[in-house]
């Protein structure tokens, strides 16, 4: 066997052309491409890191307001029991039929309005978590199984006790 040289020498000056016009031409898109993918990668990460803050603060927004209508539900209550002891006391003075009667429907309101404070809580904890959920994940659903998804959410923090 012996060694071609005129073929080697061919195949290396095709080599080396073909290395010139990869160069000349195809590097630099290649190198811009992986930059641009680089960076694309990088701002979605970032973007994650954003959505996530703004999911924490977005919690713990929830969670003050939680306490706050927590707060005010219970002053309502007070308020409530108190008008309900001064009313009490009068009609006691009339009548002692009037005076239970009073106190049940009292008591009516007081449920009432604890049903209105909790339904307008779900309501607008419904429509946060659907926008944070959509925010986070981008996954489509349809209003119906959103609302499902929240549901068994909220159920699930009603059944949890109160210190967690």
């Amino acid at each position: 066997m012996e060694l071609q040289w005129k073929a080697l020498l061919t195949q290396v000056v095709g080599f080396l052309i073909v290395l010139w016009l990869l160069r000349k031409y195809a590097w630099g898109k290649l190198l811009a491409f992986t930059e641009k993918r680089r960076e694309t990668i990088a701002n979605e990460f970032a973007n994650i890191e954003k959505s996530k803050a703004d999911a924490g603060a977005l919690r713990r927004r929830f969670e003050e307001e939680l306490a706050g209508i927590e707060t005010t539900r219970r002053t309502r209550i007070q308020d409530a029991a108190h008008e309900a002891s001064e009313i009490a006391s009068q009609i006691r003075e009339e009548a002692r039929r009037e005076s239970v009667d009073l106190r049940v429907k009292a008591n009516q309101d007081i449920a009432m309005e604890m049903d209105k404070a909790n339904a307008a809580f779900r309501d607008q904890m419904v429509n946060a978590v659907i926008a944070a959920t959509d925010k986070l994940i981008r996954l489509r659903l349809d209003d119906a199984q959103h609302r499902r998804l929240i549901n068994e959410f909220l159920d699930e923090v009603a059944t949890r006790p109160a210190g967690r």
